[in-house]
């Protein structure tokens, strides 16, 4: 049942991303799920593996769950995000955005805590939220890097 939600979920996440209006050119959505796809294997490996404070449920399908969720769940819930930012003009309503944003993404991870597929040894949740944080704040700047390489390139104006 759980497989089958996580699927679904991912799915409809996929179909929405490339149904709607990108915001961003091509190459800057490459870079985003590029990046993304780094911070976030990195980021789960280093907490399971190296520090050992989250254990992956060791049954096939809360593997896959979570394989699925750090694959394609988290990096297109960030994507959308990226894509969807520059519809808002004031600075309080991009705060506003990225803590809804924030504030799904953790909430996501938390399902996985409440379904068993992760398990946190000594780990506070609200350290999870800090590096949703950090992980938003990494990609602002690496996009803002890129953007700065595609103008010197003349690819963007």
């Amino acid at each position: 049942m759980k497989l089958t939600l996580i699927i679904d979920a991912a799915i409809m996440l996929l179909v929405s991303y490339f149904i709607m209006k990108k915001r961003l050119y091509l190459f800057e959505n490459i870079f985003i799920l590029m990046i993304l796809e780094f911070l976030v294997t990195s980021y789960c490996a280093i907490l399971y593996i190296n520090l050992d404070v989250w254990t992956i449920a060791n049954e096939t399908e809360p593997f896959i769950i979570f394989r699925v969720y750090e694959a394609i769940i988290y990096p297109f819930i960030w994507l959308s995000y990226f894509n969807l930012l520059p519809i808002f003009k004031s600075r309080f309503s991009k705060w506003i955005w990225t803590g809804l944003f924030v504030g799904i993404q953790s909430g996501a991870e938390r399902w996985m805590v409440e379904w068993d597929v992760i398990t946190y040894k000594g780990w506070p949740f609200w350290l999870s939220f800090i590096l949703q944080i950090l992980i938003v704040l990494m990609v602002h700047l690496a996009l803002a890097w890129y953007r700065n390489l595609l103008r010197k390139e003349r690819i963007r104006e």
